[in-house]
């Protein structure tokens, strides 16, 4: 059995795997940018919105594992993914694709 310690050290080292490659990067992205991270949640119906705040929870967590654990990878993941965005202007997933 794992101590508590090793654990958070299994966690810690698996989130720096994923960090370390740019695929992961980029999938670490579309999780945090689909849980609505970085927007806002306000709906005018209450329930729309406790909704988005449930998802922008777990992408906050998500988010505070990513910054605490290896914050230069998570500097670097946000460049690149701002470098996606002006190359495919503002284009970044396959359903906005307009071929």
């Amino acid at each position: 059995m794992m101590t508590r310690e090793q654990l958070q050290q299994r966690h810690a080292d698996d989130v720096k795997k994923v960090m370390a490659t740019e695929s992961g990067r980029r999938f670490v992205w579309g999780l945090l940018e689909q849980a609505g991270v970085f927007q806002t949640t306000f709906r005018t119906d209450t329930n729309t919105t406790m909704f988005l705040e449930g998802n922008r929870n777990a992408g906050l967590a998500l988010f505070n594992d990513v910054f605490g654990i290896c914050p230069d990878l998570y500097l670097k993941m946000a460049a690149e993914a701002e470098k996606d965005r002006e190359a495919n202007h503002g284009n970044t997933t396959p359903e906005s694709d307009p071929e």
